[in-house]
């Protein structure tokens, strides 16, 4: 089944109220500054640095990569995020360039960044390769790739995984927590994930492979990242699902 890119944008932009809600949360508790914590271990020291932020979102990484004093440009496919990121950004918001663009391809010149990152939106993209290839283009020799995902819906596929799914909404039950699943539309994204790639991938192994085929070297994985960026509700809600980190050198 193919998936339309605009499909999954108009499934975002409807969901961008709730989901900026959330990002909200984040930047007003630890999450941000463990998240910054993270990445900025990843990238060059003392340097203020030309930073793309692929799939913004309500603006989480760009808001605290500009709170660092980076030259941030946010981009997004769904118009509706990137004006709830705006929103976020506050007096901040000056200093991101916000764009809307397809992130299987930019509108930027080749060796145009020192880094690119991107959270929670390759699992969404129709080519993915495609899109590292692009991603690989805007940035400079010896630029970084920062991808921090899932295999969110590996789940529909794999029998073991939805067990370990159905488990985990029952430990949320259990600890009175807030369910990240339960959503409006949450039957409407299982099906869209149907026909993506990468849900029907092991991740990260399929990302690296990709990676490598677009040029990029030096690639590692942290596959404990998820340890150190998660708070303890979203630990409970993802057990089997755990966040890795893929840095990529160009």
């Amino acid at each position: 089944m193919a998936v339309a890119i605009n499909e999954i944008e108009q499934y975002w932009a409807r969901r961008a109220d709730s989901y900026s809600d959330i990002v909200v949360h984040e930047l007003y508790h630890d999450n941000k500054s463990r998240w910054m914590d993270v990445i900025s271990g990843q990238l060059p020291k003392n340097k203020r640095l030309k930073i793309l932020d692929i799939g913004t979102g309500p603006g989480f990484f760009a808001i605290g990569l500009a709170m660092l004093g980076h030259d941030v440009t946010a981009v997004d496919y769904t118009q509706a995020m990137l004006d709830k990121a705006k929103e976020n950004a506050g007096y901040l918001a000056n200093r991101i360039v916000f764009q809307r663009m397809d992130a299987h391809k930019l509108e930027f010149a080749d060796n145009t960044f020192d880094a690119v990152v991107s959270r929670n939106l390759t699992w969404n993209l129709e080519r993915p390769e495609e899109a590292y290839g692009d991603w690989h283009r805007v940035l400079k020799k010896g630029g970084i790739l920062l991808n921090f995902d899932a295999g969110w819906y590996n789940y529909l596929f794999e029998e073991e995984k939805n067990i370990e799914f159905q488990r985990d909404r029952k430990a949320v039950a259990e600890n009175g927590v807030f369910d990240f699943e339960s959503y409006e539309e949450s039957a409407v994204m299982e099906e869209i994930s149907r026909g993506l790639v990468l849900s029907h991938c092991q991740r990260p192994q399929a990302d690296m492979q990709m990676l490598r085929n677009v040029g990029f070297s030096k690639i590692s994985v942290d596959a404990e990242v998820w340890r150190r960026t998660w708070d303890e509700v979203e630990k409970i809600n993802f057990a089997s699902t755990p966040m890795f980190m893929i840095n990529a050198q160009k």
